[in-house]
């Protein structure tokens, strides 16, 4: 009945754990680690979220903010042998962006 409540609930990455919440909270280097564990064996679709509060606790904010730079920035950041790599996600499709930035350096194939 308590694992269902946290099952349900609209957050469970942020409910309180059935059983092991004495566990999480007491194991400072792995308690965080278990809880977005259990939310991704038993509530897949709150993964994202759950992995976005794991990171944002061990690593700090920076790592979970939105990169906001523009595509020539990185452009001038880059070289031929530092590569770029755009990490994706749901709806975020940088393509057009990268083929005006092309065509304005006349680099388009």
């Amino acid at each position: 009945a308590i694992w269902r409540r946290w099952f349900d609930d609209n957050e469970p990455e942020s409910a309180s754990v059935p059983d092991v919440m004495e566990k999480i909270n007491n194991e400072r280097e792995i308690g965080n680690f278990i809880r977005l564990v259990l939310v991704r064996a038993l509530r897949e679709d709150r993964t994202v979220i759950a992995s976005n509060n794991f990171i944002d606790g061990q690593l700090g904010h920076k790592y979970t903010e939105p990169v906001t730079d523009s595509i020539e920035s990185i452009w001038q950041e880059s070289s031929s042998r530092v590569p770029i790599l755009f990490l994706l996600s749901a709806g975020a499709d940088p393509t057009s962006s990268i083929d005006e930035l092309a065509k304005k350096k006349k680099k388009f194939p």
